[in-house]
């Protein structure tokens, strides 16, 4: 299926738009309702380590799709299922990276207020998409995938 022929709210609901969005929040939250202000430079310093060490692991994971030449995107159909690297410690590294990246955002804010959007983007990418993913991931390996899913566990 071609992207033009899909509604724009649908190409618009993937997962880096909700990443973008939670960061929004985050940001509007602390900055007009700073909840429990907590940190200083130690938080800055902490947080800005957990967003770049998140950024690796997406970009780790990324390339493992492209050396093996499967889509990235959540919507394309997968030819391969990938269960190396760090696929072989976590069936979702991109969406562990980005539930990083908020977190560390988070600790960059300084407010306990900004972990409540961390925690609605990973009940969000768990619910929105993992769930639906694994479903059709099962639908195109079969016992691959439920070997795999066994063994490895769905986020850390």
């Amino acid at each position: 299926m071609s992207d033009q022929k899909v509604p724009l709210s649908k190409q618009l609901n993937i997962p880096p738009v909700w990443l973008i969005g939670t960061l929004l929040v985050m940001w509007l939250w602390s900055a007009l309702l700073p909840i429990a202000k907590f940190g200083g430079g130690w938080s800055k310093t902490l947080g800005a380590l957990v967003i770049v060490g998140a950024m690796a692991l997406a970009l780790w994971s990324v390339k493992q799709f492209m050396d093996r030449e499967t889509p990235v995107h959540p919507r394309r159909k997968p030819t391969v299922l990938l269960t190396d690297g760090i696929y072989a410690r976590s069936r979702n590294p991109i969406y562990l990276a980005m539930v990083l990246v908020a977190f560390g955002a988070a600790l960059c804010f300084g407010t306990i207020g900004a972990l409540i959007p961390v925690a609605a983007l990973f009940w969000i990418l768990q619910d929105l998409f993992i769930k639906g993913e694994e479903h059709h991931i099962e639908n195109n390996f079969g016992d691959e995938w439920r070997s795999y899913a066994s063994k490895t566990r769905r986020w850390i």
